[in-house]
């Protein structure tokens, strides 16, 4: 019986010993698939025509733990979201698990390139998000879609909010937390230039916009703050294309989505203008009515 050559064995001795005998040419060709050049290593990925990719959906893409060893949140108080209904918090008041497992939540959707065309959406003007009546529809849907992201690595995570215009300073937890994403230009590593470049609305310019008593008033001067916002934070929140690599993007929007959603407790039936295929939140398929109550979207404001 012929034995056979055992396919698992050690390599050669790690050092070099040159044979100036040997002719300076070798049989060995180009690999079919360069990026899989060995099939002792790589099996039929070496090959010209390799396995088909399926990439694993989102929530099965990170480990979960067993049950028994599963780590509830530790929070402040009682809320929570068992019952479906996503509670938003002003990041001050997270504790630093609640703080840690949003940071580790966003570099997790980052890491297997989850969070760059999430970004990249964000880049593209098609979708007429910014300066007209869409602003507050469309970035609702979008905090939605983030959160939903967010929540296929660890479902206890909600996008805390930043009230800048209470706060006037940047949250001190996320100033280390420069996160470098992958978009279609290609590796953006996230820069901030705090204060360079404008001042931060405070509480009277929020409640000088909550004063407005119609839609559109309202509405474009809550822009305006928004915008500010995102001029004080400096570097990549300053670009539409790379701002939300930033969580603080995140934040910061949370907070503008909190004040319009208080804005529509106050003025009921305020709503914008917007018909056709204005009216659809593109690329999702929420229209402009969809977005009017955020309870029955599934989250709150604490």
């Amino acid at each position: 019986m012929k034995k056979r050559t055992p396919t698992h064995r050690p390599h050669d001795l790690p050092y070099n010993d040159p044979n100036y005998n040997d002719k300076p040419e070798h049989g060995n060709k180009p690999p079919e698939n360069p990026r899989y050049p060995d099939p002792r290593i790589y099996g039929a990925y070496a090959s010209k025509r390799p396995p088909r990719y399926v990439p694993h959906p989102f929530e099965h893409t990170c480990f979960k733990p067993r049950k028994d060893d599963y780590k509830p949140p530790k929070t402040c108080d009682d809320h929570h979201h068992d019952d479906g209904m996503c509670v938003r918090k002003d990041h001050r008041t997270l504790t630093a698990d609640e703080q840690n497992r949003f940071l580790n939540a966003f570099t997790q959707i980052n890491a297997i390139n989850a969070l760059g065309p999430l970004v990249d959406i964000h880049s593209n003007a098609i979708h007429q998000m910014h300066s007209n009546p869409r602003f507050g529809p469309w970035h609702r849907i979008y905090l939605l879609r983030m959160e939903a992201l967010l929540m296929t690595v660890d479902p206890t995570v909600c996008i805390p909010y930043w009230k800048s215009s209470e706060e006037q300073a940047f949250p001190s937890w996320l100033i280390g937390f420069t996160p470098t994403v992958t978009l279609t230009s290609g590796p953006h590593t996230v820069t901030r230039n705090i204060g360079a470049f404008a001042l931060l609305p405070n509480a009277a310019d929020v409640a000088a916009a909550m004063s407005n008593g119609t839609f559109n008033t309202f509405a474009a001067s809550l822009e305006g703050v928004h915008n500010s916002g995102h001029v004080w934070v400096g570097g990549s929140m300053m670009g539409i294309p790379t701002a939300p690599c930033d969580p603080v993007f995140w934040m910061h929007h949370a907070e503008i989505d909190r004040i319009w959603a208080e804005w529509q407790t106050a003025n009921p039936g305020q709503n914008p203008t917007l018909a056709g295929p204005a009216g659809i939140m593109d690329p999702w398929s929420e229209t402009e009515v969809d977005t009017r109550d955020i309870t029955a979207l599934g989250y709150s404001y604490l």
